[in-house]
């Protein structure tokens, strides 16, 4: 009777973690509905989903960390050193061949990949080879981006759209080229981890890594190549953010990693590995923490509410992955 009570009881709140989030989602577009007449418009749905892309590609990447029970700290950081590092290039190229064309966009997007992707690889190397704590490396390494940026930078405002890079003025229709980039590396994770030998050996390596490795699955070679391509999708994603908001501040992207892992991790992506998908989960996690801080934007509210509403969401992300990943509460 206890048993089965207790089965009862686990798998009610599995259901709470599986919906929860989508409910969360609906009550606060019902909100800030009420509190705004033009927060349900067409016009502002479409600019929630460019404000969320850049994050969207930096929990595509994270889906990857997250799956094997690893963790990726510097991504904000590996935002802000790529972005960087692309508008000095695309700085470099418009002195000398002036800012039009579509150089600018090929030196910005590949220099925000490369740079995104070396970091993951030295990420990847010290916590696979070297076997050190993927918490302890990556927060050792958003020290060392932060200040190589602001080095680079002199800590001064760095422009961007000077270059001729100006991502949000690309459309198709009315979306701009920025969501459809998402979208599109959304889609094709998405695949990649569903659907693919190397996502089901990922899936496997998360659960157990030891198991993993005694059944002939590559775990080293899977952790380098999940690490790296968190590293690329983070500097992509810096790099399209910069062309958002037109310079980069010694600020910039800081804290976004409290965006990505929660966003994952509320859309079914779990911190024990082994389980979740890019979509629809993380797509509706990261799309949900943008929403809420539009509304609050919307609401004129005050900007220290958003550091609690980073911590509640913070909180929330983690307990319902504990509810799905032990059955009950504890």
């Amino acid at each position: 009777m206890n048993k089965a009570m207790k089965k009862s009881g686990g798998l009610q709140l599995r259901h709470l973690y599986e919906y929860g989030v989508y409910a969360i989602f609906v009550c606060m577009i019902i909100v800030f509905s009420f509190t705004n007449k033009n927060f349900l418009t067409g016009k502002n749905a479409l600019l929630i989903l460019e404000q969320s892309s850049p994050l969207m590609l930096g929990v595509c990447g994270m889906a990857f960390v997250l799956m094997l029970g690893g963790i990726d700290i510097s991504a904000g950081a590996n935002m802000y050193l790529s972005a960087v590092v692309a508008a000095k290039l695309m700085e470099a190229y418009a002195a000398a061949n002036g800012a039009s064309g579509v150089m600018p966009y090929v030196i910005g997007i590949g220099a925000g990949l490369l740079c995104g992707a070396l970091v993951g690889i030295i990420n990847g190397v010290f916590i696979v080879k070297l076997k050190m704590v993927p918490f302890i490396m990556t927060l050792a390494m958003t020290n060392v981006l932060t200040g190589i940026g602001q080095v680079i930078t002199k800590a001064a405002l760095q422009p961007v759209r000077t270059s001729g890079f100006q991502p949000s003025s690309v459309k198709l229709g009315p979306v701009s080229m920025i969501v459809i980039i998402a979208l599109l590396f959304a889609a094709l994770f998405h695949f990649l981890l569903k659907y693919t030998v190397y996502g089901r050996h990922l899936t496997a390596q998360g659960n157990n890594n030891e198991a993993a490795r005694k059944l002939g699955i590559h775990t080293e070679r899977n952790a380098l190549i999940a690490y790296t391509i968190c590293g690329a999708m983070a500097g992509l994603g810096g790099i399209l953010s910069a062309g958002q908001v037109g310079a980069i501040s010694s600020n910039f992207a800081s804290g976004n990693e409290f965006d990505i892992i929660p966003a994952a991790v509320l859309g079914g992506i779990s911190l024990f590995g082994g389980k979740g998908s890019v979509l629809p989960g993380a797509l509706i996690g990261i799309v949900l923490v943008n929403t809420i801080t539009n509304g609050l934007t919307m609401m004129a509210a005050n900007p220290y509410v958003y550091t609690i509403v980073r911590g509640v969401i913070i909180f929330i992300a983690v307990m319902l992955d504990s509810i799905n990943y032990k059955g009950e509460l504890r």
